[in-house]
């Protein structure tokens, strides 16, 4: 294990030291970031959903690195932090009968191209233990939780005003938000929607943290626009 550890040093710096000038740059010295938030329009409130979304995303950030607040204009060298949700589902899509069924197909129509006989009991085993699995997540979250919360699957870009290359880029899967989420002992659907959103946040600020090396602030940072000179009347 020393051995090991010992011959993955020289591979982890040399990560680090492979990071593009303008990346390392804005770890050390970031501009404030503005904060984009998109849902696909045809998703019931999308609007709604977009607002509370990037409204817990920016507080979340807010403690790490400076925020430009909603409808704020920034600075020339604001970033941008552009989050493009991909898929909003039900907790129960797909049902587990139906994960079953598509891995039971997938395993038994390969193993039966790979020349194996018994490939139907293959395909057979693997989908009633994959339906089982799935309907085991879904009892232990619905146990935790007290709710079952909706998967929100999601494509993050972070980008640096006059740039055309992404600073960072990164995905967001359901099952990473739901492992942030707490209980609740009031489950209504506004408090749910609330740390939902809480959830997310936390996911991609501490995406955010862990690949430019902030450190959490003493309290939370928001631009403020440097006020105007006014010139003395003659």
């Amino acid at each position: 294990m020393r051995r090991l550890f010992c011959a993955l040093i020289p591979l982890l710096l040399m990560l680090v030291a492979c990071r593009r000038p303008e990346v390392e740059a804005f770890a050390k010295h970031p501009s404030p970031i503005a904060v984009s938030f998109r849902v696909p329009p045809d998703y019931p409130r999308s609007e709604a959903v977009s607002s509370e979304y990037a409204a817990a995303l920016r507080a979340q950030l807010a403690t790490c690195v400076m925020v430009v607040p909603a409808g704020a204009v920034g600075p020339d060298a604001v970033a941008e932090l552009q989050v493009t949700v991909t898929q909003i589902r039900p907790h129960s899509e797909p049902s587990s009968v139906a994960i079953g069924t598509a891995t039971g197909v997938a395993v038994g129509t390969l193993s039966i191209l790979a020349g194996n006989r018994d490939g139907f009991f293959d395909g057979l085993f693997w989908g009633l233990f994959a339906g089982s699995v799935a309907a085991d997540s879904r009892d232990w979250d619905q146990a935790r939780l007290g709710y079952l919360p909706v998967r929100v699957s999601a494509v993050v870009k972070l980008q640096q005003a006059g740039r055309k290359e992404v600073l960072l880029e990164f995905s967001v899967g359901g099952r990473e938000v739901i492992a942030q989420l707490g209980s609740l002992e009031r489950s209504d659907g506004a408090r749910i929607r609330e740390e939902e959103a809480k959830a997310f946040a936390k996911v991609v600020v501490a995406r955010l943290q862990s690949q430019f090396h902030w450190l959490p602030l003493a309290e939370p940072s928001y631009y403020k626009p440097a006020d105007p000179v006014v010139q003395p009347e003659n």
